[in-house]
C-alpha cells in the first residue's frame, strides 16, 4: 500500500494520484461489464447445447426414426443456446462499448477541467448569463473532487502511528481491549515505546498480545470502509454473472434435496472468518483440482472448523476470490436423511433414489457434492433405519467427473469408514487439527463481533482465560469450540449482572467457580485465610499424622498458588501405614476442604480389579460397547478426589495406567477418547508391609525411618516400581496412633455421633470423660486402628442408645447423659 503519511498538493494529486484513481475505478467498471455477460466464455461456447441437455445414442443396432429424433433435438438445443448466448454477447459488447465511452469522455472532462473551471469563472465575472449558470453546476463538480482528494488523501489506519490511532475515535475499543478506558491512559505512553511496554507488562500483556489486538480492531474497520466503495473491484466481482451455468447441464433432483453454498449460505458459517487454516484450505484444492481420485474426505472433532473450512470455500467461490478451476463449480451439500425419508415415504427404492442424484452430479460437470457425516450412511452400524449406500458411494467414486467432499469425525473414520477399502482408495483425508492459542483468540473476536458491534464487552484478558480455562475445564469438544462455548457461557452470566462493566479474567474465573464448584482465579481473602490455617482446619477432622497433613497442605497450596505443573493432576499423593490410622479420614477432609463437600470423593476399592478383565471395568470395552468406571466417574465429576483405596492388591498393568495419569493428566478410555484428570485430585492408599510397620513402631523406631523401610519392602518385593513412586507429588507415612491421639479420636468420634442423633431425632446426648478411657480400653486393637473403636462403639454406646429409645425411655427433644 502507497504510505500516504504526508498528504499531498491538490494539484498534485489531481494529476498524479487522483487520475490514477479514476483511470482504476474505469477499469474495473470495464471489467466488470465484461466478466458480468460472462463475453468470452459464451463466446467460446457460442454453437453448444443449451444446458448441456444434448443427448447421445443409447440403443443398438440401427433405428433410423430414434436416431433422427436425437439429431432433431440435439440441433434445437445448439440453435436455442446460440440465440440465448447471441443476445447476451450483444448486450454485453453494448454495455461494454458505453462504460469505455462515458470512461473516455470522463477522463477527457477530468483533464480539462481547471481550465474549463478558470474559463467559465472568467466568463462569468464579465457579466455572461450562460457561463454564470453553468458555475453551480461545475462547482458541484468541485466539491466532488475536493471530498475524493480528502477521502484519498487520508492516512490508513494500518499506517498510523499510536499517537495518531489514540486521536481517533475506535481507539477506545483498543483500550477497552486492555481492561481500561482511553481516559486512564495518556497520549505520551504510546509516545515511548519503554513506557508502553511498561504498562503492557502491569496489566499482564505482551507487546505481541497489543499488536494483535491493534490488528484486529484495524481490520474490522478496514473491512467496514471497504464495503462502501462499491466501484472497488473487491465489490463488484461479488456480483454473480450472468450465464455462468448455461454449459452445465440441470440438476432438478439435486436442488431439490440439497443446498447450493456457491450461491448462496444461510448457515452461521457463513461469514465466518477462517483463521489458521491455510494448510488445509491448501491441500483441499489441491486435491479437487486433480483430474482424478479427486474426492476429499474431511476429518476431525465436532466443533474443530470442518464446516467452517467447506462454507469458506463455498465463500471464496460465491464472492470470486477462488481459483480458476472454481470459477464456475457447485458446491451443494445433499441432505441425505431426507432423500432416504422421502424414498421410503413413497415406497420407492432408496438406493436408487440416490443413485439418480449421484447421476445428477457427475452429468452436471461443475458439481462438487458435500455428503455430512458420511459414517452415519455407511453400514448398519452408522445407522438401522437407513440403507447401505457404500455401494452406491463406490459405484460412481471412479468417475472423475462425480466429486465427493465429505466430512466425518476422527473416532467414526476409524470405526467405520476405513472398513470400506474399495471405497477409500478414491478418498484423500485433510485432517484437521487443533488451532493455536493465538489463532483461537482470532477465532473469539470473530464469533463475538456480533455482539460487540456497538461496544467491547470481552477484554483481551478475559479471552486469554478463557481459552486456558476451556482447555482445563472441557475437553469433549476441541478448540476452538470448547472456548467458544465457554465464552457464550461467560457471556449469558455477564447478562444476568446488574452491573455491566467490561468482562475480565475475574469474571471469567467466578463463572467457574460457580459452575465448577470450585475455586478459580484471584485468591480472595476468606480462601487466603482457609489455605493458610490448613493444616489446623484439616486437624479438625484428623488426629494426629502432623507430617502427612503437613505435606498434604503444601501441596495444595502449590496448586492453587499457580505455580504447580497445570498438566498433571491438582495433586497426588501415596498415603503408606497400617489400616485405621486415618489415610481414609485425611482423602475425606481433602475433599471437603478443597473441593466443597465430602461426596466429591470418589472411591474405588482397588482389590476389586484384581484380573485382567478390570482393565476393560476401568476404561471400557470397545468390543462390548461399555463404557469403564472410572474414566464415566471422571467424566461426570471432572473436578473431584480419587481414592484408590488398597491400591496395591490391583492387577498389575492398571499400575501403569495410573502411571500415564499422574504423569500426563488424561487417559485414553477404550474408544479413542481422552479423559481430562488435571482438575482431579488423586490419593492411593497402601496397607504394604504392615507387619514390618508393626514390628518397628513396638521398636520405637522414627516414623521417617519406618517409611523409607516401607518404601523399600515395596519396591524389594514387587508391590511397587520405582517409577510409579515417583509420579506421585508425596509419598507418606502415617504412624499409628499414640495415646493421647487415641482420646481424641474417640472424642470426635462420640461427638460426630451426638451430632447425627441431634439432627436426625432431636435428642441431645452427652458423655462423660471417663467413657473415653474406657473405650480404648475395652475396643482398641492395634492391628485394626481407629477402625476398632469405631466397630466398638457401634457394638455398646449406640446400641445403649438404640434399646433406650426403642423403650421409650428416651425421646424426641430430650436429653440424655452416658457414662460408665
Amino acid at each position: 500500500m502507497k504510505n500516504k503519511n504526508k498528504k499531498s498538493n491538490f494539484f498534485i494529486w489531481y494529476y498524479e494520484e487522483g487520475l490514477h484513481e479514476f483511470l482504476e475505478i474505469w477499469k474495473n467498471f470495464l471489467k466488470f461489464v465484461w466478466r458480468h455477460f460472462s463475453i468470452s466464455e459464451l463466446f467460446a461456447t457460442l454453437l453448444s447445447p443449451w444446458r448441456r441437455d444434448i443427448s447421445s445414442k443409447n440403443w443398438r443396432g440401427w433405428h433410423p426414426q430414434r436416431a433422427l429424433v436425437l439429431l432433431i433435438g440435439n440441433i434445437f438445443s445448439r440453435l436455442i443456446g446460440s440465440i440465448v448466448r447471441s443476445v447476451v454477447i450483444l448486450s454485453g459488447l453494448i454495455f461494454f462499448g458505453l462504460v469505455f465511452l462515458v470512461g473516455l469522455f470522463l477522463l477527457v472532462a477530468w483533464l480539462v477541467f481547471p481550465i474549463i473551471l478558470a474559463v467559465f469563472l472568467y466568463k462569468a465575472i464579465g457579466g455572461s448569463v450562460f457561463f454564470t449558470g453553468m458555475i453551480g453546476f461545475l462547482m458541484f463538480c468541485l466539491a466532488i473532487i475536493v471530498c475524493a482528494y480528502y477521502i484519498d488523501s487520508k492516512i490508513p489506519y494500518s499506517e498510523m502511528s499510536f499517537v495518531e490511532m489514540y486521536e481517533e475515535k475506535f481507539f477506545e475499543r483498543i483500550c477497552n481491549r486492555l481492561g481500561t478506558s482511553k481516559k486512564m491512559l495518556s497520549k505520551d505512553v504510546f509516545r515511548d515505546p519503554e513506557a508502553l511496554d511498561g504498562v503492557l507488562k502491569k496489566n499482564n500483556f505482551s507487546l505481541e498480545d497489543f499488536a494483535q489486538i491493534v490488528q484486529w480492531e484495524i481490520g474490522l474497520l478496514e473491512k467496514k470502509r471497504l464495503e462502501k466503495y462499491f466501484w472497488r473491484w473487491e465489490n463488484l466481482r461479488k456480483i454473480p454473472r450472468i450465464g455462468s451455468q448455461w454449459k452445465y447441464a440441470y440438476t432438478v433432483g439435486l436442488d431439490r434435496y440439497a443446498d447450493d453454498l456457491s450461491v448462496s449460505d444461510s448457515a452461521e458459517y457463513r461469514d465466518k472468518k477462517l483463521v489458521g487454516r491455510k494448510d488445509e484450505m491448501e491441500l483441499l484444492k489441491i486435491i479437487l483440482q486433480r483430474p482424478d481420485q479427486n474426492c476429499a474426505m474431511v476429518v476431525g472433532g465436532s466443533g474443530i472448523g470442518k464446516n467452517a473450512l467447506i462454507h469458506s470455500l463455498a465463500r471464496q467461490i460465491r464472492i470470486n476470490e477462488s481459483e480458476t478451476y472454481f470459477k464456475n463449480k457447485r458446491l451443494m451439500v445433499l441432505d441425505m436423511g431426507r432423500v432416504m425419508s422421502d424414498a421410503i415415504a413413497k415406497g420407492a427404492d432408496a438406493e436408487g433414489e440416490i443413485r439418480k442424484l449421484f447421476f445428477e452430479a457427475a452429468y452436471a460437470g461443475n458439481i462438487i457434492l458435500i455428503i455430512e457425516h458420511l459414517e452415519q450412511y455407511l453400514g448398519k452400524e452408522g445407522n438401522m433405519f437407513h440403507p447401505d449406500i457404500a455401494p452406491v458411494v463406490s459405484e460412481f467414486l471412479s468417475h472423475p467427473n462425480f466429486q465427493l467432499l465429505a466430512t466425518s469425525s476422527q473416532k467414526e473414520y476409524h470405526r467405520l469408514i476405513e472398513k470400506y477399502d474399495r471405497m477409500m482408495k478414491y478418498f484423500e483425508v485433510v485432517e484437521m487439527r487443533e488451532p493455536t492459542e493465538k489463532d483461537t483468540v482470532e477465532i473469539l473476536y470473530d464469533s463475538l463481533k456480533h455482539y460487540e458491534s456497538k461496544q467491547v464487552i470481552f477484554s483481551h484478558e478475559a479471552i486469554k482465560a478463557i481459552i486456558k480455562e476451556s482447555n482445563r475445564y472441557n475437553w469433549s469438544s476441541p478448540l476452538p469450540e470448547r472456548a467458544i462455548d465457554l465464552a457464550m457461557d461467560v457471556l449469558m452470566f455477564w447478562n444476568k449482572k446488574s452491573e455491566k462493566g467490561l468482562i475480565g479474567e475475574n469474571m471469567v474465573s467466578e463463572f467457574l467457580s460457580l459452575k465448577t464448584g470450585t475455586p478459580h482465579g484471584e485468591i480472595k481473602s476468606e480462601e487466603r485465610r482457609k489455605l493458610l490455617d490448613l493444616e489446623s482446619i484439616l486437624h479438625r477432622q484428623v488426629i494426629g499424622q502432623d507430617e502427612a497433613i503437613k505435606q498434604v497442605s503444601e501441596a495444595l497450596r502449590r496448586a492453587r498458588s499457580g505455580i504447580s505443573n497445570a498438566e498433571k493432576p491438582v495433586g497426588s499423593f501415596l498415603f503408606l501405614g497400617p489400616t485405621g490410622v486415618g489415610k481414609t479420614e485425611t482423602a475425606k477432609a481433602l475433599a471437603k476442604t478443597y473441593f466443597g463437600d465430602e461426596s466429591r470423593m470418589i472411591r474405588f476399592d482397588m482389590s476389586e480389579f484384581q484380573t485382567p478383565s478390570s482393565i476393560d471395568r476401568l476404561l471400557g470395552s470397545s468390543q462390548l460397547n461399555q463404557p469403564g468406571r472410572l474414566v464415566t466417574e471422571i467424566k461426570d465429576n471432572p473436578y473431584s478426589l480419587v481414592l484408590l483405596d488398597e491400591i496395591e492388591k490391583a492387577y498389575p498393568e492398571i499400575l501403569d495406567i495410573f502411571l500415564q495419569i499422574l504423569d500426563e493428566g488424561f487417559v485414553t478410555d477404550a474408544f479413542g477418547e481422552k479423559i481430562n484428570f488435571r482438575n482431579t485430585m488423586i490419593i492411593a492408599t497402601s496397607n504394604a508391609g504392615a507387619a514390618l510397620i508393626k514390628d518397628e513402631v513396638e521398636r520405637g523406631e522414627d516414623a521417617e525411618k519406618i517409611k523409607q523401610d516401607v518404601v523399600d519392602y515395596a519396591i524389594s518385593n514387587n508391590i511397587f516400581r520405582v517409577e510409579f513412586l515417583n509420579r506421585f507429588d508425596s509419598v507418606i507415612f502415617f504412624r499409628p496412633l499414640d495415646g493421647n491421639e487415641l482420646s481424641n479420636v474417640v472424642r470426635l468420634m462420640l461427638k460426630k455421633m451426638a451430632g447425627r442423633l441431634q439432627r436426625e431425632k432431636n435428642i441431645e446426648v452427652d458423655f462423660s470423660d471417663d467413657i473415653i478411657a474406657k473405650i480404648i480400653e475395652k475396643g482398641y486393637n492395634p492391628i485394626f486402628g481407629a477402625r476398632s473403636l469405631n466397630r466398638y462403639i457401634e457394638d455398646t454406646v449406640e446400641d445403649i442408645l438404640a434399646k433406650k429409645i426403642i423403650a421409650g425411655e428416651v425421646k424426641k427433644g430430650e436429653k440424655v447423659k452416658i457414662g460408665l
